[in-house]
């Protein structure tokens, strides 16, 4: 009879949780380590270490304290911690297809609107951690394959990709 109630389980109160996994987000570098750099993303500071970078290793080795990176929640190894990596977003965006259309943004949502009349679509905005200056921005955008159900859209903070 004795042992814990139902309301105290283990585990519990050791920090926040985190994002879920299977879940894009940007988050905020917040330092350096050993094996690559700690992103915050949510209430939880995260690895995203160097073998989980993919082709984003030029941006990220040039990443600064509080810059945006945009990062994929991953299972960690076995009972570990979610795990953050790179490598599936770099390689939907490895060949963005151009896309002519207004920007639309509700709170953290974006939906682009293509001109040519096909249906708007949900889109993340790769490393921007605040999309509301692109609301109502048309013209051409470069978006790259589906991940998770989203599209990336590469803008300027991707070193001017984006006219």
């Amino acid at each position: 009879m004795g042992g814990r109630p139902n309301n105290q389980q283990r585990g519990r109160g050791r920090g926040p949780a985190g994002p879920k996994v299977a879940t894009i987000v940007t988050g905020t570098v917040v330092g350096q380590a050993r094996k690559g750099i700690t992103v915050q993303v949510g209430g939880a500071e995260l690895l995203l270490p160097r073998s989980r970078w993919g082709a984003a290793v030029d941006r990220l080795e040039d990443a600064m304290y509080g810059d945006a990176v945009t990062v994929e929640v991953v299972a960690g190894g076995g009972d570990g911690p979610a795990g953050l990596s790179r490598v599936a977003i770099e390689r939907s965006i490895r060949q963005p297809r151009a896309f002519e259309g207004r920007m639309r943004v509700a709170g953290a949502a974006c939906t682009l609107e293509p001109v040519d009349g096909s249906a708007p679509f949900a889109v993340h905005l790769l490393d921007v951690s605040d999309p509301t200056p692109f609301h109502g921005r048309s013209g051409t955008w470069l978006v790259g394959a589906p991940l998770l159900g989203v599209r990336f859209v590469l803008t300027e903070a991707d070193g001017d990709r984006l006219a």
